[in-house]
């Protein structure tokens, strides 16, 4: 029997040949991870392979699994042919008797605790092998502590719900109310599958899961550009955890791979904490060692975009003034010009995307702007939705550059979809993207993405829709890169439909992300303390709508809600009075102290009591800590209640807020309706 245990900081990893029961003489190699003090007996644990695939033509290994998951197919009898650790890594190559041979790699980052993991297939037979599912990662042998490391009770689901405007709300489900309940006769398997299938890989659900219990948490997010998914697996005494690209049954993805060829699966990150609140800290803080930004981004500046002022209609004199406005506020680095300076004289901009022709009667000259911005010490930015095409616009009707689906153009509503693998599409992107960012001297892009190419496309090699639509979101990764390359200190802000494409792979590309397109709701700290569960906070960019009519207390609301990540602000900027400048350069300056306990902090406590974000009422307080500081952000929605936290032994160094307040052994804040307040403590000598 095949066995390996190592031991990575807290955790021990243990690799295991177990018997498939009800199979004589039939072996997998499985994977499984608990923490280091808890005595795991190999013959004893129920593991299923460490590499999940299948292949068209597979059997199931399981019964009652057809049509449930692809998970456990006869393609996972495999066996170790090598297993080599270096440092931090583990490397184990598996095949089996037909040639077919799989890489796993798991890398472990001990700063952050967090393991990496993907899985790599080789096709060495002669036949060409179809592929319906290759999952990133699979843990199994999950118990629970309370159960006595023997069964599920007392574990948990946590997932991340997403819509439009609610990105990735926390849900947390009992196994026993979603029915993970061993039968009496062990028959049988209970799945939990969720995920996303399309170009717009944060609806539905972020691309996360976590089980546990009161003893223990293992957290995992994968890599999920395209369509993507995760099961949560019972059978018998435990349970798997598996993820990755959408498989065949799911999102209509299969690919052939032809002899001597290869396909890597995406990566998965995982991590094995005590509590959720730990993963989600981990992982985080695993994604920001990962990132590689442009210098500029280094400070964390605060940018103004000025779509909540002119909502699409702005206009080069507008932009000028709007500059000259924002000297009253020096923190302002990046000042991006959003949506609207293509729009036809004719036409609104929403349907006129897509051309990229530079209105010339509204914007003569687009690079005094970014001229001004270079003379006042900022970067100009500006916005594209470059692989979408409205129905007013002349790319709409150009159909050989656009994606199709059986033959017919892809169409949803009033947005078609550009085919990126093609030639023409590239030398259009060429022209009206990269040359146009270089003529006009642009440092910054906001890239936005407005609707879902669903299940995939045409290819011309008749791979499958699936397959299809994969192919078309590399190449729009590939684009990235190519920004980057040719221009090495573009700032980069991945936005879609506000927070719809917040996934790892491509926030490790990008500098920031737009968090959502809550503009100026009152659950906008809701929606982004939520997101700060996922990202790095340096990388979410927070809307801070200021209007010269509003009361203070709303313009201190909305700036406390956009401390959690990145400040950006928009709005009335040419309507503000000097009183308002001076709130809110305070609040600015505010924001200067806690930028490292931003970035590097941990959060504490997410204690939110909300239940309809539409109808809001109840509190929500925000603790983030680093190096024996803390930042508290309290917000009261529809609550006048007061809130009480533990100080002892920390002395004040500054606030935010126009709410009452005494800081003693205990910070007790005193709520009023639509007001908040953040406060900078520090752990005495």
């Amino acid at each position: 029997m095949f066995f390996k245990k190592y031991i990575f900081g807290k955790s021990a990893v243990y690799y295991v040949e177990t018997p498939v029961e009800g199979h004589e003489n039939k072996t997998v190699i499985g994977l499984a991870v608990y923490p280091k003090n808890v005595k795991a007996e190999p013959e004893k644990l129920c593991l299923d392979s460490l590499v999940q695939v299948a292949f068209t033509g597979d059997e199931a290994l399981i019964d009652y699994t057809l049509g449930v998951t692809m998970r456990n197919r006869s393609s996972t009898l495999l066996k170790v042919k090598k297993q080599t650790r270096r440092g931090n890594s583990v490397t184990t190559v598996l095949t089996d008797e037909f040639k077919n041979t799989y890489t796993h790699v798991l890398n472990y980052a001990p700063e952050t605790g967090v393991f990496t993991t993907y899985v790599r297939y080789f096709n060495d037979s002669d036949a060409i092998r179809t592929l319906e599912m290759l999952s990133s990662f699979s843990l199994s042998g999950i118990t629970s502590v309370k159960g006595g490391c023997r069964n599920t009770m007392g574990l948990s689901l946590s997932r991340m719900t997403s819509a439009w405007s609610r990105e990735c709300r926390l849900k947390t489900e009992k196994f026993s109310d979603l029915g993970f309940d061993m039968s009496w006769a062990r028959y049988g398997v209970k799945v939990e599958k969720f995920g996303q299938v399309g170009s717009m890989p944060n609806r539905g659900y972020y691309p996360f899961a976590a089980v546990g219990d009161e003893k223990f948490c293992l957290g995992v997010q994968i890599e999920a550009p395209y369509s993507w998914q995760i099961e949560l697996y019972e059978e018998k005494e435990s349970c798997a955890l598996s993820g990755g690209l959408g498989d065949y049954e799911s999102a209509h993805w299969r690919k052939e791979i032809l002899p001597g060829e290869s396909f890597e699966s995406g990566k998965a990150f995982f991590t094995l904490q005590k509590d959720l609140t730990a993963v989600c800290n981990a992982l985080v803080h695993e994604q920001e060692r990962l990132l590689s930004v442009p210098a500029s981004e280094e400070e964390m500046p605060v940018m103004y975009n000025e779509y909540c002022a002119t909502w699409g209609n702005p206009t080069q004199e507008l932009m000028l003034e709007m500059m000259d406005a924002l000297k009253a506020l020096p923190q302002v680095k990046y000042f991006v010009i959003d949506s609207g300076w293509y729009k036809p004289e004719d036409r609104g901009w929403c349907n006129a995307i897509g051309d990229w022709d530079i209105n010339r009667k509204i914007f003569p000259d687009l690079s005094v702007i970014s001229q001004k911005a270079k003379s006042m010490g900022m970067k100009a930015g500006i916005w594209y939705e470059f692989e979408v095409a409205g129905r007013d616009s002349k790319t709409f009707y150009q159909e050989d550059m656009l994606l199709h689906r059986d033959g017919h153009v892809l169409t949803s509503k009033n947005r078609r979809f550009l085919d990126l693998r093609t030639e023409e599409a590239e030398r259009f992107l060429q022209e009206k993207l990269l040359k146009q960012l270089k003529v006009s001297g642009f440092e910054y892009i906001k890239i936005d993405y407005n609707d879902n190419i669903g299940t995939g496309c045409d290819s011309e090699d008749g791979a499958s829709l699936g397959e299809g639509g994969r192919q078309v979101t590399e190449a729009s990764l590939e684009w990235l890169e190519k920004l980057k390359e040719e221009i090495p200190a573009l700032v980069i802000e991945n936005c879609s439909s506000g927070g719809s494409r917040i996934e790892p792979r491509r926030m490790q590309m990008v500098s920031m992300c737009s968090f959502s397109d809550a503009h100026e709701c009152p659950e906008i700290p809701l929606v982004a303390a939520n997101v700060s569960r996922v990202i790095p906070a340096r990388q979410e960019q927070i809307w801070a709508v200021l209007r010269g009519d509003e009361r203070d207390s709303r313009t201190i609301y909305s700036l406390c809600a956009a401390m959690m990540g990145r400040i950006c602000l928009s709005g009335d900027i040419l309507k503000l009075s000097e009183e308002k400048f001076k709130l809110i350069q305070r609040g600015l300056d505010f924001y200067e102290k806690i930028k490292h306990i931003i970035r590097f902090g941990d959060i504490k406590r997410i204690d939110c009591n909300v239940e309809y974000y539409r109808n809001p009422k109840g509190r929500q307080v925000y603790v983030k800590e680093y190096e024996g500081k803390r930042l508290v952000i309290v917000h009261f929605l529809d609550d006048e209640s007061e809130v009480k936290l533990s100080a002892k032994g920390y002395r004040l160094l500054a606030s935010y807020t126009d709410l009452k307040y005494e800081m003693g052994e205990k910070l007790a804040i005193s709520g009023e309706k639509f007001h908040a307040g953040a406060w900078l403590v520090e752990k005495e000598n």
